[in-house]
Formats: structure tokens, sequence, C-alpha cells
């Protein structure tokens, strides 16, 4: 085995594209099998947590390249709030240290911050985050104006989210990665008293004995359809809820003895080119409404007709509820395959 670090990617699209940076990772690295991408398009750091508690096959000690920046900036500036996205982040951050993972953040950019038409707050407290936790991230629009001036910005990009991989950028900022990840450092929290102490964080499920099979090129899990209330045990709060989410989905409510969250959408967009069935995550709570607490049961409530209008979080719909044929054929429906809970130890 060379001395290379092994390398989990747990990314946005960027990170998925064909010839793109990871694609390019993959190719300079001495041993390929070592660079295991997990990353999934259209979320958060959350789901990130997702594939990192529920991986069983993980390389010894990898670093972890973080490159959610991008997109956690457009969930911001779809009214997802900072602090939520930054406290799961500094979850993540926790799980490397106990687990004694390095971590490189990567931050990409979308067209219009590259260029300075926008500015979201969330790069600035991100930028005090990384500091707070002694991580020296891989800024990918320094090393643009530094090294890779000459590309114009619509040279730079294919559009405003994703950059090109027709240049010969992707391929730069995969050896930089490279170079950089020898010496990245577990996190390490500068501020004492971080309320993370004696907390740690799980994936459940339901434990219903009508789960459906599901499986594609990325993963293989348990479905359980959004079509009667679900019951999972559990103490502690609750923080997100995955998906396999469809355009035929009901909203749903999260019930406690403590009280209740939602309706939220969980239905995508229709459309003729993407899957009809995708891995989407809810973010269930803000600092208006924290965590909802649990001590015993939560109930998972679908609502075909909800009495007031859904939420509707960034890269989800609501086009009412669903149709009777929808219903009718599984498999064109989703369902839940697991929560992400913050309990005691």
């Amino acid at each position: 085995m060379s001395d290379v670090p092994s390398l989990v990617i747990i990314g946005g699209s960027n990170s998925l594209l064909r010839n793109g940076w990871v694609d390019q990772l993959k190719k300079l690295h001495p041993e390929p099998e070592r660079v295991v991408n997990l990353s999934i398009g259209a979320a958060t750091t959350a789901m990130g947590i997702y594939w990192l508690l529920s991986s069983t096959d993980l390389p010894p000690n990898p670093v972890i390249i973080w490159e959610y920046a991008l997109n956690e900036a457009n969930y911001s500036a779809h009214h997802q709030p900072v602090g939520v996205l930054l406290y799961h982040l500094r979850w993540l951050f926790e799980i490397c240290a106990r687990r004694g993972y390095p971590v490189l953040p990567v931050l990409l950019y979308n067209k219009a911050e590259a260029t300075d038409e926008e500015l979201h707050p969330y790069r600035e407290k991100l930028a005090s985050l990384l500091k707070r936790y002694q991580l020296k991230p891989v800024d990918a629009r320094r090393f643009w104006r530094l090294r890779f001036a000459h590309l114009t910005p619509d040279r730079l990009y294919k559009d405003n989210p994703h950059y090109a991989t027709d240049t010969q950028f992707p391929r730069a900022l995969a050896k930089l990665v490279l170079a950089r990840a020898a010496g990245a450092v577990i996190p390490r929290d500068t501020k004492p008293g971080n309320g993370l102490a004696g907390r740690d964080l799980r994936i459940l499920a339901p434990s219903d004995s009508d789960a459906r099979a599901f499986s594609n090129r990325i993963l293989s899990c348990d479905i359980f359809p959004l079509t009667r209330s679900r019951e999972i045990q559990m103490q502690g709060q609750l923080l997100a809820c995955f998906l396999i989410s469809s355009p035929n989905e009901a909203a749903i409510v999260f019930r406690s003895a403590r009280g209740r969250r939602g309706p939220f959408s969980a239905q995508i967009g229709a459309s003729e080119s993407g899957p009809a069935l995708q891995l989407k995550h809810l973010l269930l709570w803000n600092p208006q409404n924290p965590p909802l607490e649990v001590d015993g049961c939560l109930t998972i409530t679908p609502r075909q007709k909800p009495l007031r209008g859904p939420i509707v979080q960034h890269t989800m719909a609501w086009r009412g509820p669903p149709k009777g044929e929808a219903e009718a054929d599984p498999s064109r429906q989703g369902g839940v395959i697991g929560l992400l809970a913050e309990v005691g130890i």
C-alpha cells in the first residue's frame, strides 16, 4: 500500500460529474480503489452524515473530503437557516474527531459567487467554523484566480452550479486536493463546552415487516412506504429524515408526546430527464422550532390532503395529493428509509 492516504469524498453533484474533479482524483491516486465517493447531489452535510454512519466498508484511516459548501450556500439562499447547516457540519467534524479521521474541506462556488455577483452570508460563517476547528480548506475560487485566471467564468463553468469538465481545471484541482490530503488534520474544536459531549448521532428506521427492498447504482436499502403511519422507538432529538422520494408522495407529519413538526412535502418535481425515485433528505428543525424531543415513540403520519400547505424545502416540490393510480402502483412510490437522531450516551 502506498503512503498516499485513502480518501472518502462527501459532496454534491460536482463530485459526481463524469471527468469531473473526483474522476480525475481517482486517476491520479496510485490505488484508485482507495478513493471512495459517497457524494449525493442536491443535498447537504446531513446526507454525508447518513452515508458516513451507514457505510460498513470504508477504507482504513481515510481522509474525509467534505465538498458540500456550494450546496449549502444554495440551501441557505432558499431559506434553510445557516445555523442548522453548520450545526450538522459540527456533528460531522465531531464524528470524524471521535474516529480519528482527518478532514479536508474543498470549497467549490457557484459561477455567480466566483464572479462576486452573489454573496452568501453562509460563506463567512463557514469560514469562522473552519477556523474554529483548525481546518484549512482547498478554495477553488482562489485557485482559479491564482492559477487559471486565463479561463473566463463562461469557460470555467458549464452552468451556474457546475464546473465544466472539458478544461484542465478539474485535474489541477484534483492534484491540489491529493497533495493537501497528506497534511489534513483531525478536527479539533477550540471552543470548550461545545454541547456535543455526552451526545451521539444515530440512524434509526421503522421495524415494520412491510418494508420494500430498493436498489440502484448507489444504494441498497429498505423503503417504508408512506401509505400508513410508521412508529419508531427512540429517545433523543429529531434532526433529519431520509427518503426515497417520487412525484407521488404524501405530505408527512412527525409527532411525539412533546410536540409535532410538519407537514413536510415528501415529493420531488416531475421530470422527464431525472430518475423517478431519488434519495432526498428533509431537515426537520430551525432556530424557531428546535429539534423535536422524543421520549418513547415517534410517529410519522402521511397526510394525503393536509389542512394547510406543507413545508416545501429546497429541491423538493408539492403538486398536491398523489393521484389514485400512483398510489396503486408501488413501483412509482418511495418512502422513509431512516431518521437522523441526536441521542444521549
